[in-house]
């Protein structure tokens, strides 16, 4: 039979508290380098991220965030937490090399950057928020304003050394000529007449009634090809075309009338994918159908079809993409990033490769999305 070897009581104590302390420490949210880094930055990545989704699906009428955490998941199978878990380290990480190369470089704000920061901090965050309320997210992030601000001052540094790289005499320069070589070859305009096939609870309507909307885009065509100015024909026909009720606030009204101005005589400038606004591409994936795409990029100027989809009616007319500066002016960011984003992010790859990173596990674990209340997501 064997002897049991009892060991004294208090080492078994120092054991434990070992144990306990090395399974639990949260003061430091990884290591790089040796180095032990503050949590802060990575909670407000985790808290951000967390309420961000939140928001998304409550517009999509996700009333229960708590389930959709464990059972909604992407095409490749993984959970939204830790699908949310995952982009947070890759925004912390992402951070981090902002930080360090900003610094390598010898990088610095401008005194416009600066007052820019200022001002985007005031109205964001001061104002919008609240005092009170950004005291509490301070609090709760484990972060003085100062250090809030520092990271939420990122997006500044991130532009500055987006300008190192790719602006005038950088490493990587885009030229004037490659942006607008760029929406020549890449984006086209177009205005249309749409008729929807489905009524408001988004069901197909009746034979009569595709028949008798068939009837108004057939009529509407003949009237533009007879001449008729195409932007009065949008403001008679088109159900996009929004009929202004008299009973609108005025700010209300200046929307409308702005959104109408568009459809009537600017249109859409689109790219071969069909994005036209890039935020509404992010946020609701939304972007014109490729029937309507392929067929503006193969018209000439002037030139105007019927296309039906399964989903409604619709009149195009190609125009001018060059017809003002401002159309290519409302793409120019766009094109700079579409031509950016692959070298920066074969860089970021390479900077992170090189970073010795340890993430703590407890650390990260406390900022499970599944663990955490909204804080950025207010009432009003």
């Amino acid at each position: 039979m064997k002897r049991i070897k009892y060991t004294s009581l208090p080492v078994c104590l120092l054991i434990i508290m070992m144990l306990i302390s090395s399974c639990s420490n949260v003061s430091y949210i990884a290591t790089i380098d040796n180095e032990k880094m503050p949590v802060g930055p990575y909670a407000f990545y985790a808290q951000y991220l967390r309420d961000n989704y939140q928001a998304n699906l409550s517009y999509y009428g996700v009333t229960d965030f708590t389930a959709a955490l464990t059972e909604q998941a992407p095409a490749d199978g993984t959970k939204l937490y830790a699908y949310i878990i995952q982009e947070t380290k890759n925004s912390y990480i992402q951070h981090i090399l902002t930080e360090r190369k900003f610094d390598e470089y010898g990088l610095s704000l401008s005194e416009e950057q600066k007052d820019a920061l200022d001002e985007s901090y005031q109205t964001n965050w001061v104002d919008n928020v609240g005092i009170e309320k950004l005291t509490e997210i301070c609090k709760t992030l484990g972060m003085t304003s100062a250090e809030f601000k520092e990271v939420v001052s990122v997006s500044f540094k991130n532009s500055c050394l987006m300008d190192y790289l790719f602006g005038k005499g950088g490493r990587y320069e885009i030229t004037e000529d490659e942006l607008r070589n760029n929406y020549a070859n890449d984006y086209e305009r177009f205005r249309y007449i749409a008729l929807s096939k489905l009524d408001s609870s988004g069901a197909t309507l009746s034979t009569d009634e595709l028949i008798a909307k068939k009837a108004i885009i057939d009529e509407a065509y003949q009237k533009a090809l007879d001449g008729e100015d195409f932007g009065s024909l949008i403001a008679q026909y088109s159900e996009d075309y929004i009929q202004i009720p008299d009973d609108v606030s005025d700010d209300e009204k200046n929307y409308y009338e702005q959104s109408n101005k568009q459809a009537s005589e600017d249109g859409l400038v689109i790219d071969k994918n069909g994005i036209f606004n890039y935020e509404y591409y992010v946020y609701y994936n939304y972007a014109i159908d490729s029937n309507i795409v392929n067929a503006v990029f193969s018209m000439d100027v002037g030139d105007l079809k019927v296309v039906e989809l399964s989903s409604s009616f619709w009149i195009i007319q190609k125009c001018d993409k060059n017809e003002k500066e401002s159309y290519f002016e409302s793409k120019r960011s766009l094109i700079y990033n579409n031509i950016a984003s692959p070298i920066i992010d074969e860089l970021y790859d390479e900077w992170e490769s090189e970073l010795l990173i340890t993430f703590n596990d407890a650390a990260v674990n406390k900022y499970d999305p599944r663990k955490l209340e909204p804080l950025f997501i207010t009432s009003k």
